[in-house]
């Protein structure tokens, strides 16, 4: 497995606790350089396989309190893209503190309050480098952040519902086989949030009201593939929404706005027309099995107008869908 290491930056907050058993706080942060990356591992002091803490990439730092200050204390720290198969270890050392500059400090605070246990940190802050730096890295604060982008196809089926049926001559139940295209994270805004592009195709069978789901299925089971396709007037359906993308490494979750167009030669509203436009808000939550499988549930809310029909907004027909869908990413 192609391995990245993750530089380790360490910080070292002192409490003074005793003169001569200081405890200390010492806090590890490092970088995800590698946007693949699914998960981290890491251990204080040692590389027992039973004792290693598995953290989500997201989380990329560690804290230790009331360490023993007078001893160097090491950590470990490993990545991997599957959560199974993980790299050598990053080391980094916080070395001890007690040198003399350390005691003079100390003493200066104890002749203040003598009595007194320090609790809190001091506003002071020792910080010293690692002895480690796998690769060299800028401050966190400077560095713009890492381009997320990544592909994602969907295959699904999806049942469409008219809240306001303008098309007498079709059931207000429908159902749709769909095909997908998501460009997410087109623009990164931090390491969960980007803003990104779904289009969606369909196609798209109305139900004769004249006909019925019913006589449709008695052609089914009787194998009349020519008498089940009359049963329908057949459409073309395609939508078009900016989104907005909150992903983590295991759940996809997208909330976005924009339009969609239904075409067919046969098909038609009351108005006669063969098209229908209109506005669409669409929201959508998958799963993420690995980088590259996924399973989710999708819901679309849409208004339509047509050419040759004009009404007041509130008698526009309304629909709603509810899609299940496979996705694929790279």
């Amino acid at each position: 497995m192609r391995v990245k290491f993750i530089a380790l930056l360490t910080a070292l907050v002192v409490v003074p606790a005793i003169v001569f058993a200081a405890p200390v706080v010492v806090t590890w942060e490092w970088m995800l350089e590698d946007p693949m990356v699914t998960t981290f591992r890491y251990q204080l002091d040692g590389e027992d396989e039973a004792n290693w803490t598995v953290v989500d990439s997201f989380v990329t730092s560690y804290t230790e309190v009331g360490l023993d200050g007078d001893v160097p204390h090491t950590l470990y720290l490993q990545q991997s893209y599957d959560g199974i198969n993980f790299s050598g270890s990053a080391i980094s050392v916080a070395e001890p503190l007690l040198d003399a500059e350390y005691e003079s400090f100390a003493e200066e605070v104890f002749d203040e309050a003598p009595e007194a246990v320090v609790d809190e940190a001091p506003e002071a802050v020792a910080e010293e480098a690692p002895e480690t730096i796998p690769v060299p890295v800028a401050k966190p604060a400077k560095v713009k952040p890492e381009s997320r982008y990544y592909t994602t196809i969907t295959l699904g089926g999806t049942f469409d519902y008219q809240l306001a049926n303008e098309m007498a001559a079709y059931s207000p139940y429908n159902i749709k086989a769909g095909l997908g295209l998501n460009l997410n994270n087109l623009v990164t805004f931090n390491k969960v949030m980007g803003l990104g592009v779904n289009l969606d195709v369909a196609y798209s069978p109305y139900m004769k009201a004249s006909e019925g789901w019913g006589t449709a299925w008695e052609h089914a089971k009787k194998l009349k593939f020519p008498d089940l396709f009359d049963t329908f007037d057949h459409a073309l359906d395609a939508s078009l929404a900016v989104m907005l993308n909150m992903h983590s490494t295991k759940v996809a979750f997208d909330l976005g706005v924009g339009g969609f167009f239904i075409w067919g030669p046969e098909f038609a509203n009351d108005a006669g027309d063969n098209m229908l436009f209109g506005p669409l808000a669409k929201a959508s939550l998958a799963y993420r099995f690995n980088e590259t499988v996924s399973l989710g549930v999708s819901g679309k809310f849409g208004i339509a107008f047509s050419a040759n029909n004009y009404k007041p907004l509130e008698d526009l027909p309304m629909f709603v869908e509810g899609n299940l869908f496979v996705g694929f990413s790279f």
